[in-house]
């Protein structure tokens, strides 16, 4: 069986692809508005969310070589939500060990260390950006979730293999996918006016759609003002990738696509063995994503 990798995340959303060379009412749709988004910076703004501001301190804070554990606590404990959040997974059996109450956010921080802390807040607050129309989001916005955990993993994975930031790596990973969400909008608004007939399953659509969410998640990033190293490696993403962070999200964008592909049915076991071999993966690191993946839960 063949995987086309470069459009798999949109073979689990809408199955095999459809053979054949034109589009049909709903994709035209589809892609019209993505284009016209792509063609109007201004129309591009309208259709993401802000960067949560608690994200945008956290990222600064993280920067700062002065910056201390007191300095992360202060800043997550302006959003109650991450907070919480933050607190409910210091409590669990995984890091509590000693299974005593953990009340407080500097005790959290003492249990999960800096880096884990970081990760759990900007996932929260990432989490927060997907979008939520119920028609559509069990079928579509869960799985943008989903992969985006599986490439954040990874990418924090790699991370140390290439002396890179693990809470760099890991956040590249949670917003890599961004450029889907907006196509996961344009694709909701298209189902409002197109044929309930139709299906966006077309081969063609899949390539154009993969292509073009690239293009979306680098100007997000810009629009966004996030740290050049980061929208550096998003734009390589369509070209030569020289950067250290642009060749952990690549590897881990396939990867946890490849893995995507299986826990769906539609790659096997050989096929993740062959990527595995062609990367020249190593296999403990694979083994150590696989532990994370199990315990991923998409919401």
């Amino acid at each position: 069986m063949s995987v086309n990798i470069s459009t798999a995340f949109y073979d689990v959303m809408f199955g095999k692809p459809v053979i054949g060379e034109t589009l049909n009412a709903l994709e035209e749709s589809t892609l019209n508005i993505v284009r016209d988004i792509l063609n109007s910076p201004d129309k591009l703004c309208s259709h993401i969310p802000p960067l949560p501001s608690v994200l945008v301190e956290l990222i600064e804070t993280l920067k700062c070589p002065k910056a201390n554990f007191l300095d992360i606590v202060a800043v997550i404990e302006k959003d109650p939500s991450i907070a919480i959040q933050v607190l409910k997974i210091a409590n669990t059996a995984k890091y509590n060990q000693k299974n005593e109450v953990i009340s407080s956010l500097r005790k959290a921080v003492g249990v999960l260390g800096v880096a884990g802390v970081s990760s759990i807040a900007s996932t929260v607050m990432v989490k927060n950006i997907m979008p939520n129309k119920p028609i559509y989001h069990k079928m579509f916005g869960k799985q943008i979730w989903l992969h985006s955990l599986y490439c954040a993993s990874m990418c924090q994975i790699l991370a140390p293999t290439h002396d890179e930031n693990s809470f760099d790596a890991h956040l590249l990973g949670l917003i890599h996918d961004v450029g889907k969400i907006v196509i996961f909008g344009c694709l909701c608004k298209a189902f409002e006016t197109a044929d309930i007939d139709s299906v966006p399953g077309g081969a063609m659509f899949k390539t154009l759609m993969s292509e073009m969410s690239i293009d979306i998640s680098y100007f997000v990033a810009v629009e966004w003002k996030l740290p050049s190293a980061y929208v550096e490696a998003l734009r390589q993403q369509r070209g030569t990738k020289t950067t250290a962070l642009a060749k952990i999200l690549f590897n881990a964008n396939l990867l946890s696509e490849v893995y995507l592909l299986y826990e769906k049915g539609i790659a096997c076991e050989e096929q993740i063995a062959d990527l595995l071999n062609k990367l020249a993966f190593d296999d403990m690191l694979w083994q150590e994503f696989l532990e994370q993946a199990s315990s991923v839960i998409a919401a």
